[in-house]
């Protein structure tokens, strides 16, 4: 429900149903949300509560349900001008391009690459300082943000957090082009060590072709680490095309690696997917992933927004 691009209230809702070829298999409602925002003058508030995994079933175990509420977004904006907007409260990490799609139905594939959960919080609680730099005739788009307190909903984030700093710088090439680079450092509090990362970003749509991809390096101060000293701990990438093949109907591939020289830990998949989208606001997806040194799976969903 909209008035005039002042008050919104919607929400989005998925189900989702993974495979393992382990015969591992688990179906689940998941985010049930409801969101709304409301404009006056220059400020903007805007809420998002969400019921995560709603109901799950995995194989050998009886289906349960979790019907608390977290607080996804909650935050109030004031617009000076589009040079400059302050933004405080709860919001998405503006990093990237696939953690800012974080809403199942608008999202190419159902499967998130590494690049969006294993190098910073997705969810910062604090100020945000963005908007276009004039210099640059409105084509280069900045972030910078801090955070000094422990996050709104602490538990429900893939980061524990109370000490988070950021920037990103967007350039355009016109409305379907555009490259960035980004950086920032936070404490996990959790795992009682610092990361200090880095990453680039960009976005192609020519036609019925999509191009989009993003690429990470991040050092960790890790203490219970003694035995692994480096300057580049994590480096991850991937890169994603996606073809309308005919209307409504898309193809996506996607390769992604990761590697963790701290950890030794290494993924390295391909991600095959079909997208169906009727509407813009619904979209049913599948796909199988192939990995390297993992159990193949695949994944289906039904997402709506509204």
């Amino acid at each position: 429900m909209s008035v005039d691009n002042k008050f919104y209230l919607g929400g989005y809702g998925s189900v989702q149903y993974e495979y393992r070829e382990n015969n591992y298999y688990e179906y689940k409602v998941d985010d049930i949300a409801i969101l709304g925002f409301y404009r006056y003058g220059k400020f903007k508030i805007f809420g998002e509560l969400e019921a995560k995994n709603w109901y799950i079933k995995q194989k050998g175990k009886e289906g349960e349900f979790n019907l608390k509420l977290h607080t996804e977004r909650f935050y109030l904006q004031y617009a000076f001008n589009e040079y400059l907007k302050v933004r405080i409260g709860r919001f998405i990490t503006p990093l990237g391009f696939w953690n800012q799609i974080h809403i199942n139905a608008l999202k190419w594939t159902t499967s998130d690459p590494v690049t969006a959960e294993w190098f910073y919080p997705r969810f910062s609680t604090g100020l945000d300082i963005f908007g276009f730099l004039p210099i640059f005739d409105e084509t280069l788009e900045y972030h910078v943000f801090i955070q000094k307190t422990k996050n709104i909903d602490d538990g429900y984030n893939n980061v524990k957090t109370d000490d988070f700093i950021g920037f990103q710088f967007k350039k355009y090439f016109g409305a379907n082009k555009y490259i960035g680079f980004n950086g920032g450092r936070f404490y996990d509090t959790e795992f009682k060590e610092t990361s200090i990362f880095v990453g680039i970003f960009g976005y192609l749509n020519i036609k019925r072709f999509y191009l989009m991809g993003e690429g990470y390096l991040a050092h960790e101060n890790e203490e219970h680490h003694a035995d692994y000293s480096g300057k580049i701990d994590k480096e991850s990438y991937y890169i994603q095309s996606v073809y309308r093949v005919f209307s409504k109907n898309y193809l996506i591939v996607r390769n992604e690696y990761f590697k963790d020289r701290s950890d030794k830990g290494y993924l390295n998949v391909w991600t095959f997917g079909w997208n169906y989208k009727p509407l813009f606001n619904i979209s049913i997806k599948g796909e199988v992933q192939i990995f390297e040194r993992r159990n193949n799976r695949f994944l289906a969903s039904f997402a709506v927004l509204f």
